[in-house]
């Protein structure tokens, strides 16, 4: 991405998806440069289309609540809640852009270009992790809304054409519109549309902020751990130096020399660092606990009353997305603590 351009590639990539999937909600990070209204244009529409399709649902629940219709509550429980996670951590996260944008901006200046043996395989590890977890989190993602998404068109068009049924045509959420769609294929096509764009847009924005928090978290994570290595690899030295321990060559360049200051000076910048990261999220990651348990007995639900296999596969889908989600805040959240406790631990040894 040109934003990301001037950082180093392995840093870039690790934030690319993230980037990627939020710039459909509108939300773009390091672009403070441009005009206020060529920035937010765009939520002008986007959230009148996230209003529409949350109101149109809402209106239509009470029906189904009196009605006979459980399969199709059951199946409308899920979106509702996901629309309205989104919506909260659209609330918690756009707010925040300046802060977050700061935040990967001063990452990715301290973010290192030469490593020790050592520190590369404990980079690489994080970052292997850490792309893995984009990469099926995206696909998992796409896949599991192309399913829950489309079903509902491929069923109706099955039946219609290949069955020769005169069946209702179907949307992939019961919803209470103006037009009458369930007569007319223009305006059948046009509402399936409306709600496919506005169910991309509130997955882009469900899953993109999980992942720009996990990304955060495992990049400061793996600074950490490389700091850590740096101490672990010193010796005291006389003046105010501490010298690479492995480093026995005394013809040797001092280019593997570090200053005592400068050791300070990046740890306190680190500090600095993770408490921007608990001011930027702390409201993403209670928002996300307190939905996870709702979300996946809302899916777990919805499987009690899947007509197939494919519907049965979309509650499966959701629930498995929600429990990684929380999985893997908590690793890499765990990754930094640790990182951090052996650092404080190590150096109280070295001054000892």
């Amino acid at each position: 991405m040109e934003v990301l351009k001037d950082f180093p590639e392995d840093f870039a990539k690790a934030l690319k998806t993230s980037f990627e999937m939020l710039k459909n909600f509108n939300v773009r990070y390091l672009n403070e440069d441009q005009p206020f209204a060529k920035k937010y244009w765009r939520f002008s529409y986007i959230f009148a289309t996230i209003f529409i399709h949350g109101f149109s649902m809402s209106i239509h629940m009470p029906e189904l609540l009196t009605g006979d219709e459980m399969t199709q509550f059951a199946y409308l429980i899920p979106s509702i809640l996901v629309t309205i996670h989104a919506i909260f951590k659209s609330i918690v996260l756009i707010p925040m852009t300046r802060q977050i944008s700061r935040f990967i901006s001063d990452l990715g200046s301290l973010w290192r270009v030469k490593f020790t043996e050592k520190q590369f395989e404990d980079k690489d590890a994080v970052l292997w992790r850490l792309d893995f977890i984009n990469r099926a989190s995206y696909w998992v993602t796409l896949s599991g809304s192309a399913q829950y998404l489309l079903s509902p068109l491929f069923e109706t068009l099955f039946r219609r054409f290949i069955l020769k049924q005169d069946c209702k045509l179907l949307l992939p959420f019961a919803s209470v519109f103006p037009l009458d769609h369930t007569r007319n294929w223009l305006f059948y096509l046009l509402v399936y549309i409306f709600q496919l764009y506005s169910m991309f847009l509130l997955v882009s924005m469900y899953t993109g902020a999980a992942l720009i928090m996990i990304s955060s978290c495992a990049l400061l994570g793996a600074e950490f751990l490389m700091l850590k290595d740096d101490l672990s690899r010193v010796i005291p030295h006389f003046s105010n130096k501490i010298r690479n321990s492995d480093n026995t060559n005394e013809g040797d360049n001092n280019d593997n020399e570090l200053t005592i200051e400068e050791f300070v000076k990046r740890h306190q910048k680190l500090l600095g660092l993770s408490r921007q990261l608990d001011n930027v999220f702390n409201g993403m990651v209670f928002i996300d606990l307190l939905f996870v348990g709702i979300t996946t007995c809302a899916f777990s639900f919805m499987g009690q009353f899947a007509q197939g296999p494919g519907y049965m596969l979309v509650s499966y889908i959701g629930i498995a997305s929600n429990m990684f989600t929380v999985l893997y805040l908590c690793y890499y959240g765990e990754l930094l603590t640790r990182a951090v406790k052996v650092l404080i631990l190590i150096k109280y040894s070295v001054i000892n």
